[in-house]
């Protein structure tokens, strides 16, 4: 017994020395697996280093040229978010700006703007913001709702005050129930810690599937497939080459993680809340689910570059299924249940609260549960497909070759 143990251990390290060696022989696998996660983290976190949209430039018509325009319009310059770039004479004239992407939007300033405060009337203010980029029209309309808000709010206080009332009568009068707004877990409500801890792991789950699935088209263009192992003892050597070659995804896999989820995230300060081994405890089943998912596909590809092609197929339905891009509540149900065949749609909700709520890992025991099982699932199915081709094909292709 202890020497079939001793046995089936040299196997695992045979195969995962093995796999280890296909990894790093292969230029393109290794530049998938190991290249790709050091250069696409960092290249898309620099490129939301800024996190937030400012100083986006806008227009602003004004057509009444009174000391009430004038205050109103060095309102929405001074936002952080907006940057009054011009005051173009007419409507016709920032039209021709936005088109010549010199200005985002613009404001509209009727003439009798003032008059029409004065005698105490409703003055209306027109903004023509580009609703086909929801940053930047967000950005617009929320400086000028908060900009009418103070501006409004100041006009009101003055009359009260010349009503006889007190300045914090007039205050009260004018905001009878103040509003507090907390932000929570994102305080700058910054796009790039919202989009990128969750990205990472969309990032990791694609590169291990692309890296797996372009080492078993190999395999098959090579015409040795990795199911048909040697004659003697096939049977057994099923879940110890499985074994081998999980151990050397995870083994690659562990730099990875090391470098997108502790470096890179505190090199542009994520937020972070949760305690590491914690962390962990949800990633291990993931790693484990996504090489046991990419370890069965990659049976499908009989070519290095089918694997390429059907996994940047996958990539963006992998990307919006996870919840990034649009919330999974607001999706219809057949698609959230088949979305959870891939590994990131549970995990990613799941770190999500784990490190930027610091909800604690009894909070996501159940997402962790689940990838554990779907982990075990695609062991199974692996290990019949590896039972079935040695059922179907009892010789090696190259003894076959041989005896023909």
């Amino acid at each position: 017994m202890k020497e079939n143990k001793n046995n089936r251990f040299e196997l695992v390290a045979v195969h995962f020395i093995n796999e280890l060696k296909a990894i790093f022989n292969d230029s393109g696998a290794l530049l998938i697996l190991v290249g790709a996660m050091f250069i696409y983290p960092v290249l898309y976190s620099v490129g939301y280093f800024n996190e937030t949209l400012t100083n986006l430039p806008i227009g602003v018509v004004d057509l009444d040229h009174s000391a009430a325009s004038r205050k109103y319009a060095e309102m929405i310059d001074a936002s952080s978010e907006l940057n009054v770039s011009c005051k173009p004479e007419s409507l016709l004239s920032a039209e021709q700006l936005f088109m010549e992407n010199k200005i985002n939007g613009a404001v509209l300033i009727p003439k009798g703007f003032e008059k029409e405060i004065m005698a105490g009337r409703t003055a209306n203010v027109s903004v023509y913001a580009d609703a086909s980029y929801f940053l930047k029209y967000k950005n617009e309309i929320l400086t000028v709702t908060y900009a009418n808000a103070y501006f409004g709010g100041g006009i009101s206080v003055l009359r009260y005050m010349a009503e006889g009332k007190s300045i914090q009568q007039a205050k009260v009068s004018n905001e009878p129930i103040p509003s507090q707004t907390h932000i929570l877990y994102n305080q700058a409500s910054s796009y790039g810690s919202f989009i990128m801890p969750g990205m990472i792991l969309i990032i990791i789950q694609q590169t291990l599937l692309i890296g797996i699935g372009v080492l078993g088209g190999s395999f098959s263009e090579s015409k040795s497939s990795p199911f048909l192992l040697s004659a003697k003892n096939r049977r057994k050597e099923i879940v110890p080459l499985l074994m081998g070659k999980t151990g050397a995804y995870l083994f690659i896999s562990l730099f990875n993680i090391a470098f997108a989820l502790i470096i890179v995230h505190h090199w542009f300060n994520y937020p972070d809340k949760a305690n590491l081994f914690e962390v962990m405890m949800l990633i291990f089943p993931y790693l484990l689910s996504v090489i046991f998912l990419g370890i069965g596909l990659s049976t499908l590809f009989k070519h290095r570059e089918s694997a390429i092609v059907f996994m940047v197929f996958l990539s963006p339905v992998a990307l919006f299924v996870s919840g990034l891009s649009w919330p999974v509540s607001a999706m219809p149900e057949w698609i959230v249940t088949l979305s959870k065949i891939m590994p990131g749609t549970t995990v990613v909700p799941a770190y999500l609260r784990l490190r930027t709520m610091g909800v604690g890992i009894s909070a996501v025991k159940t997402e962790i549960v689940f990838l554990y099982i779907q982990a075990a699932i695609y062991a199974v199915i692996i290990i019949s497909v590896f039972g079935f081709r040695i059922l179907w094909d009892r010789k090696p292709k190259t003894e076959q070759t041989v005896s023909q």
